[in-house]
């Protein structure tokens, strides 16, 4: 049940218990602030294999809805990440990577899930793509 199914459900509860319309919008309030205080939060050192082959490993900030990090290349360089984007459990960013000498722009989306996510990472011009399952490494 998503959050926008739990807040009608909420709501409806309250109004056939003959709660007070003031109770309604109160109600409101306190699931939307929820929301944001157990938003996804992708800090921390992400690895897992790749569907392609190999491991794809992560280093991520998320601060509110920004991401920024890098991602380990096979040689462990760091890549870095840009335009990242947290909205709730879904994550977006691009990498500026480097393949054979030329630059190649990786597309990231993906779902956040606890300790884990499960992302699809693809050339911005669609010559390549995988997906891996990451956990958060403690």
């Amino acid at each position: 049940m998503n959050i926008t199914q739990r807040l009608l459900r909420s709501i409806a509860q309250l109004r056939s218990a003959g709660r007070p319309r003031a109770a309604v919008p109160t109600s409101l309030v306190l699931v939307l602030l929820s929301t944001s205080v157990f938003a996804a939060d992708v800090t921390g050192r992400w690895k897992g294999p790749m569907q392609s082959g190999g491991n794809s490993v992560f280093e991520l900030k998320s601060a509110k809805d920004v991401v920024t990090g890098n991602m380990l290349g096979q040689d462990g360089k760091p890549y870095s990440v840009s335009d990242g984007k947290l909205d709730g459990e879904n994550l977006s960013m691009k990498v500026a990577f480097e393949w054979q000498g030329q630059p190649v722009t990786l597309v990231v989306t993906g779902k956040v899930s606890g300790e884990e996510m499960q992302l699809h990472i693809a050339t911005d011009n669609g010559y390549w793509s995988t997906d891996a399952a990451l956990k958060r490494e403690k």
